[in-house]
């Protein structure tokens, strides 16, 4: 029995006894007070009735007379942390197949003891194998214990870390696919204030997606110094990585299946999606646009002005500008750009195409045989240029079946351009001549 309840069933047999252990007796005093309350009857803490023989309740009155409140609450049994019921190579099996494989619960250890002939059928209960586990420490939290330890932790200024993540939510039409898609939500949370940079909705979870929500916060609220992200694709792909190398952001990835570590931005999907996607009114959200504008008013207006319990009653956005001379700002705007800019190197086919990415493109005829550089934005990959000078040619994805009514022209070789007059020299007339008249050769040397 649990301390807590030895007290409070010590309290109840304090309140049976009452008066009789404080008020003097006189000859004949007690044996009549225990007949009186043997013959009640009395709700115990657990709600249920009981009656007392005479003798038990002598038995308190003289416990309480040499132990005083403690001689009321009931012995602890001899064989306590012991089980009667499992013998003890049985309760070593049982822990050593806990420990073997913490997800067997009690149910499953029970049957594999009962189909290896170890216990007879109904021979002991599940619980019996359950209070066996708790007492050893191998059941509920304390299993954590053969874990990693996980801290509390934070931040030390704003913008030293945020947290990435994306959440799916609720269903809209898609234009492009011609049906529903759920819609993915892409967020930033700064660690130190809680703040929500940006977030943004999609069709997509990709790395264009997220980039697109990084370059927003960036924008608002200035460079990170670190991301930790998941590993999830959209996190964890080339152009995540050269999109931060060249803005100077660490980029640093939680354990698979470890949700825990991002606890701060899993709390705000939590919050979310109990306060707004929840509560959405499905008549009139019909496009994107109509679910980023709520999502973003609901950001602004309530959650970055709402005080927070985590900062002692200040708002993420009073947090954040404690600390705002911390905050790396872009300087230069092409920085940006360029950094949300990438490039290729591609060889051109005989037939004025390269392949990227799986796709094949037109490029002009010109250039077929040679090496070329593709730029493409890292937010909508899926268009690329080639850079002649300062302009920036595009590229068109190759349509076989248009292309087989177009009309061939050769293209002039660049080199043809700066052709020269013929030298009349050919080594193959020179050796004839040599071979056949070897004087008029020997007498243009002594020329």
């Amino acid at each position: 029995m649990r301390q807590d309840r030895r007290e409070k069933e010590a309290l109840f047999r304090y309140a049976v006894l009452g008066d009789l252990l404080h008020c003097p007796l006189r000859r004949g005093d007690l044996r009549r007070g225990l007949k009186e309350r043997a013959g009640k009857v009395w709700t115990a803490p657990d709600g249920r009735e009981r009656r007392f023989a005479e003798k038990t309740l002598e038995e308190w009155y003289y416990r309480y007379k040499h132990a005083g409140f403690d001689g009321l609450a009931p012995r602890p049994r001899s064989d306590v942390g012991r089980s009667r019921a499992l013998a003890p190579e049985i309760q070593a099996l049982i822990v050593a197949l806990k420990r073997e494989d913490p997800g067997r619960s009690a149910t499953l250890i029970l049957q594999e003891l009962e189909h290896a002939g170890r216990l007879r059928r109904r021979q002991v209960s599940v619980s019996t194998i359950q209070r066996h586990l708790r007492r050893m420490g191998l059941t509920g939290p304390r299993l954590e214990v053969d874990r990693p330890a996980r801290l509390r932790w934070q931040a030390t200024v704003c913008g030293e870390l945020w947290q990435g993540d994306a959440l799916h939510g609720p269903r809209l039409y898609d234009p492009a696919s011609g049906r529903e898609v759920r819609v993915k939500v892409f967020a930033l949370l700064d660690d130190r204030s809680r703040l929500v940079p940006y977030l943004r909705a999609g069709f997509h979870e990709t790395q264009d997606a997220f980039l697109t929500v990084l370059l927003g916060a960036i924008l608002r609220r200035g460079l990170p110094k670190s991301l930790l992200l998941d590993n999830h694709g959209s996190f964890t792909g080339s152009d995540v990585e050269v999109a931060c190398a060249k803005l100077k952001i660490r980029l640093v990835f939680a354990r698979p299946y470890d949700s825990p570590a991002k606890g701060k931005i899993e709390r705000f999907w939590r919050t979310l999606r109990s306060r707004v996607l929840d509560r959405l009114d499905p008549e009139k959200i019909e496009t994107l646009d109509d679910l980023n504008i709520r999502l973003s008013a609901w950001v602004e207006g309530e959650y970055n002005a709402r005080p927070h319990a985590s900062l002692a009653g200040k708002t993420p956005l009073e947090a954040w500008e404690e600390d705002v001379e911390e905050i790396a700002w872009v300087d230069d705007p092409g920085s940006i750009e360029a950094a949300f800019t990438h490039s290729l190197t591609r060889s051109v086919r005989l037939d004025s195409t390269c392949q990227v990415r799986g796709r094949v493109y037109e490029v002009p005829p010109e250039l077929r045989g040679r090496t070329v550089e593709i730029g493409y934005s890292l937010l909508r990959p899926e268009q690329y240029w080639l850079r002649d000078g300062t302009t920036r040619v595009p590229l068109r994805e190759v349509d076989p079946e248009g292309n087989s009514g177009r009309p061939r022209r050769a293209s002039p070789h660049p080199e043809e351009k700066d052709k020269s007059e013929p030298t009349g020299f050919n080594p193959v007339e020179d050796l004839l001549r040599r071979l056949t008249r070897p004087g008029e050769r020997k007498d243009k040397r002594d020329e």
